[in-house]
């Protein structure tokens, strides 16, 4: 097993880390689903989607990386920390830059991502309830490096500390071999959903405390 120390990521790494990012997530097939067919403009669309994010969770303190910069996982901590009301929302929106959404990912994508998003946000909600939870936002591990132990060395400080408070996690994920990861790591699947017959599934999972 590959063994290094995890980090906090600084905020000056963003830009590294989202390329990192968009090379593991080029050919997730709901990434696929929602961002450009041309190569270029998807790594170019998915650089752009994993630093905003990046850059709107690291003010809760609580996205990692490894010493040798193989991987990020991106939380977002439970209400209290992080709240879901509607003006939370919309700060979110405008921190993430999601009115460039259209312009990063093509005109003809945005009524798939609206869909996507919704769904997404009612079901995990639904899975979740009203309890305060973490959220796993993005967990990513440079391709090369995969299936070394690198993405469960990145999970372990937030799984301990959400163990030790007696809080559950969530993450969505697009892939059946993420979702046997996600597993060998305590998480249960939730739910699979497909919103339509031409677009892929995803899956929620759970883990409890």
């Amino acid at each position: 097993m590959h063994r290094s120390d995890v980090l906090q990521l600084h905020s000056s790494q963003i830009e590294n880390a989202s390329e990192i990012a968009a090379n593991a997530l080029i050919a997730d097939p709901v990434f696929s689903y929602l961002t450009p067919d041309d190569p270029e403009l998807r790594f170019q669309a998915l650089s752009w989607l994993t630093s905003q994010l990046m850059v709107y969770c690291i003010q809760y303190g609580h996205v990692y990386t490894t010493s040798d910069f193989q991987g990020v996982a991106a939380w977002l901590p439970p209400s209290g920390e992080f709240s879901t009301n509607l003006l939370q929302q919309l700060k979110m929106a405008l921190q993430v830059q999601l009115y460039k959404l259209p312009v990063k990912v093509g005109w003809n994508r945005l009524a798939r991502w609206l869909n996507m998003l919704s769904a997404i946000e009612r079901v995990q909600q639904q899975d979740m309830g009203n309890s305060p939870y973490w959220d796993l936002g993005l967990m990513v591990v440079q391709p090369e490096s995969q299936g070394q132990g690198i993405g469960t060395q990145l999970l372990r400080p937030i799984l301990c500390r959400a163990s030790d408070e007696g809080l559950p996690c969530s993450v969505v994920t697009a892939t059946e071999l993420a979702v046997r990861f996600y597993q060998k790591n305590g998480f249960e699947i939730a739910r699979k959903q497909q919103l339509t017959t031409d677009a892929p599934p995803f899956w929620i999972l759970k883990r409890n405390p």
